[in-house]
């Protein structure tokens, strides 16, 4: 990532929880001068509203700023004028991933990055295939529910995991009504996981339109809750 950041800035997005900010962090000692602000913390929050960073500062991280009203075009008046040589990591939510629908053009100013959770090849150097997939199974992908290596811990971190999605993460995409028919799509799905997905039968059970009901499904999936398996077939 550091020859990228080299290059242009970068855009790491992924679901809550999965490391973004760790990593980020993990490269400030590769820095001179970096410089990690958070938009979720108020006097972060008045440092990138006035843009009052360290001028010198060769590495800027900017977490969360997605939460910025016209993020986009701050980013891009940031990156146009920034010091010559400062590198620029840009870190959030899923919501960063739908830049690139419209709006204010980002384009050739970065590379994107998706940051996801572990997964058996990551593990495959300490721990066999079948023990692996066993093992994220019981635990899920996410570092810290893995890393405990308790099945209670980590179903303790899923109930609080998805209360904060629905309340925080999901809001970002959609409207407050939406929330409910969000919560009763995640119950549906779970009791159909294996099975046949069907747009129009979800819509009836939920009395929602399916086109609703394809858009809820691709927020969920970019937050790492739900993944589609398409079939394979050669008609």
């Amino acid at each position: 990532m550091k020859k990228d950041l080299q290059k242009k800035m970068v855009i790491m997005t992924g679901p809550r929880q999965v490391g973004k900010t760790w990593l980020a962090k993990a490269l400030m000692p590769e820095f001179t001068s970096p410089q990690y602000l958070n938009f979720d913390n108020i006097a972060d929050a008045a440092i990138i509203n006035n843009q009052s960073w360290p001028i010198k500062s060769d590495f800027l991280i900017l977490d969360e700023i997605h939460k910025k009203p016209q993020w986009k075009k701050f980013i891009k008046g940031v990156y146009d004028t920034r010091v010559i040589n400062q590198a620029m990591l840009i870190t959030g939510s899923a919501r960063l991933d739908t830049f690139r629908r419209g709006g204010e053009s980002l384009a050739g100013r970065y590379f994107p990055m998706r940051l996801n959770p572990i997964s058996v090849r990551e593990l495959k150097d300490s721990v066999k295939p079948d023990e692996s997939l066993a093992l994220l199974n019981r635990l899920g992908g996410f570092p810290e529910p893995f890393l405990s290596g308790s099945d209670t811990e980590a179903a303790r971190w899923r109930n609080q995991y998805y209360t904060d999605l629905i309340r925080e993460d999901i809001l970002e995409f959609g409207r407050l009504q939406e929330v409910r028919s969000m919560r009763l799509l995640l119950e549906l799905l779970r009791s159909r996981v294996g099975s046949p997905l069907s747009y129009t039968s979800i819509a009836q059970d939920l009395q929602i339109a399916p086109n609703t009901v394809r858009r809820y499904i691709d927020i969920l999936e970019s937050l790492c809750i739900v993944f589609t398996v398409r079939p394979f077939h050669t008609n």
